[in-house]
């Protein structure tokens, strides 16, 4: 080999040689680029799943059901949709022409919203829950007392007009009993005798209930009242082959009036001595919720419809055959005295519960 080949090979081994390291120092380079790159993607995606978590977060905190329907199927439920514990109830929603409204579930009342998600999400929709129970407990509950109250003050008008006409036929039959009648005219005056007490012990029960009361308010176990009071029915409930459960979670005292609470709670478990009758079974609880001490008197009885529930308070309704209907409005206005409220709860075929709710510090 002649020395202009030599020295034409050694120039393109330099030459070789400068574009390798060329070659490698840009490959290092890029892979440096590449390494960057991938940090960042990695930095990036953490930052996404940590914002989808922290979406996820908020979604599930919120009070309301968020659903979001691909296709016609389920692709995201929150942690309140999924606690309505029915794809069924949701499946109405999603299939509803409708885009918003109100609807019942179980015990719950519930109003909804329907609306498209847009942009990369067509084809998407999104249905709002929101649970509006208490909200519309609390209207009935405000509602009935008003229509309470004003049946009250109207009722002891009435009453009150009744009373003095009253007062002159009990002084007129007393001078019939004192002149000296036949047997059969004595008993006829008795029976109207009677029958003008029964009118005017129901009408003193309607004034001594309507009109504002003075508690005397003290520090008790309400839970002793309820024991005392099954001590004193307890041959009742064992003559009607009734079943007690009695359970206490709360045992703490709390500020009411001990007589007044006493005509209360005997009176629910008179009714619900009724309505199980037939080796039925009553429950008895005691619990605390918040500020209030419950007190929820439960039975296995027939269970009331809807129109009842609602009416169960007014004066003078009433399903028995016997009594006038003043109970349950008496009781509502000894609740309502101590700053309290009842609540109802029936099935059809399954029974009813009373929830009464009484404050702690009487307040």
């Amino acid at each position: 080999m002649s020395i202009s080949e030599t020295e034409l090979l050694k120039d393109a081994f330099l030459g070789f040689s400068k574009a390798s390291d060329s070659i490698i120092s840009y490959y290092n380079v890029l892979e440096s680029q590449i390494r960057l790159l991938k940090d960042e993607v990695e930095r990036k995606n953490r930052e996404l799943e940590n914002a989808k978590e922290y979406l996820y977060n908020i979604l599930d905190s919120i009070p309301l059901g968020v659903v979001v329907i691909d296709c016609k199927s389920i692709s995201f439920l929150n942690k309140s949709a999924e606690n309505l514990g029915s794809n069924n109830f949701i499946d109405d929603l999603n299939n509803s022409e409708k885009k918003s409204g109100e609807i019942k579930h179980g015990k719950g009342q519930y109003r909804w919203k329907k609306d498209v998600l847009r942009n990369a999400f067509n084809g998407k929709e999104v249905i709002v829950i929101e649970d509006v129970t208490e909200i519309e407990k609390m209207k009935e509950r405000l509602e009935r007392d008003e229509r309470l109250r004003a049946m009250g003050e109207m009722a002891a008008r009435i009453a009150h007009e009744i009373k003095n006409p009253l007062g002159s036929m009990e002084l007129f039959l007393s001078m019939l009993s004192d002149r000296k009648l036949k047997s059969k005219e004595k008993q006829y005056v008795d029976y109207i005798h009677f029958g003008v007490q029964t009118i005017d012990r129901i009408i003193n029960n309607i004034l001594s209930y309507t009109r504002p009361r003075s508690l005397v308010l003290s520090e008790q176990s309400i839970g002793k009242v309820v024991e005392e009071i099954l001590d004193f029915m307890k041959l009742s409930i064992m003559s009607r082959k009734i079943d007690v459960q009695y359970r206490v979670l709360y045992d703490k005292t709390s500020l009411f009036d001990a007589d007044m609470m006493k005509l209360v709670i005997m009176n629910f478990i008179s009714n619900a001595i009724d309505a199980a009758a037939g080796k039925g079974s009553i429950a008895i609880e005691i619990k605390e919720d918040g500020k209030y001490v419950v007190v929820v008197i439960s039975d296995s009885g027939i269970g009331i419809n809807e129109d009842v529930r609602k009416n169960i308070f007014n004066p003078f309704f009433t399903t028995k055959d016997k009594g006038v209907g003043l109970g349950l409005f008496i009781v509502h206005n000894i609740v309502q005295a101590h700053n309290g409220y009842i609540e109802v709860e029936s099935t059809e075929g399954v029974g009813t519960s009373f929830f009464v709710y009484l404050p702690k510090d009487g307040k």
